[in-house]
């Protein structure tokens, strides 16, 4: 999902997003990263664990849940990885776990 790195305080300026949307661009020319492309990216496209893994970051970045990932979701996601606190971090992971969405990460979930 992009090689675009920042360092950890600095605002998001207008050229870092423009490089962003080219890298994007170049990356989703539909202009929208579906399932298949973001398995793609981390080469999970087969049945296994490491694709469900990657199926629960894709629906956990997919903010709206309408199964694609959009440009501002892209940047969102972007942010949360290379600049993100660890409390936000921490959120997301666990969101990732909790597969059936009650805010809780059971043991069979994390499992």
């Amino acid at each position: 999902m992009g090689q675009y790195q920042t360092s950890h305080m600095e605002e998001i300026n207008v050229a870092d997003l423009q490089e962003m949307y080219k890298k994007f661009e170049e990356e989703c020319p539909s202009g929208a990263l579906f399932l298949h492309e973001f398995q793609r990216f981390f080469g999970t496209l087969q049945n296994s664990e490491a694709s469900e893994y990657v199926d629960s970051m894709f629906r956990a970045f997919d903010r709206n849940g309408d199964n694609i990932i959009d440009f501002l979701e892209y940047v969102a996601a972007l942010n949360l990885v290379l600049r993100g606190k660890l409390k936000h971090k921490l959120r997301w992971s666990s969101k990732i776990y909790d597969k059936d969405g009650n805010g809780c990460v059971d043991r069979a979930e994390l499992r």
